[in-house]
C-alpha cells in the first residue's frame, strides 16, 4: 500500500541548535520538532480518511437514493419506505464521518 501522504526521503536532517543552546536543549528541540512530524503525519492521513469516508458515503447515499426512487415507481407508499431507508443509510454514513472529529 502506497503512503497517503509523502514523507521525507530517509532519517529527518541533522539539527544544528540555535546559538546559545545546550546539546541536551538542542536534542530536546529535534525531540519535539520530530514530534510535530509525526503529529502532522497522523493528522493529515486522519483528514484524507475522513474525505475518503464522506466521498464513499456520498457516493452511496446517492445511488440508494436513485434506486430507492426506481425501485417505488410512483408509488408513493413504497416511495417513503425506500427514501426511509436510503435516509438511514445517509445518517450512518454522516455519523461515520464525524467519528473522525475526535
Amino acid at each position: 500500500m502506497t503512503d497517503l501522504t509523502p514523507r521525507p526521503s530517509g532519517k529527518i536532517t541533522p539539527f544544528s541548535a540555535p546559538e546559545g543552546f545546550s546539546r541536551s536543549e538542542g536534542k530536546s528541540l529535534q525531540r519535539r520538532q520530530n514530534a510535530e512530524v509525526a503529529n502532522g503525519l497522523v493528522t493529515a492521513a486522519r483528514v484524507q480518511a475522513a474525505g475518503y469516508v464522506a466521498a464513499t458515503g456520498m457516493h452511496l447515499t446517492g445511488m440508494l437514493s436513485r434506486e430507492a426512487q426506481f425501485q417505488s415507481d410512483g408509488d408513493p407508499r413504497t416511495s417513503e419506505r425506500l427514501n426511509y431507508i436510503a435516509d438511514s443509510f445517509a445518517e450512518y454514513a454522516a455519523w461515520e464521518v464525524r467519528r473522525f472529529q475526535r
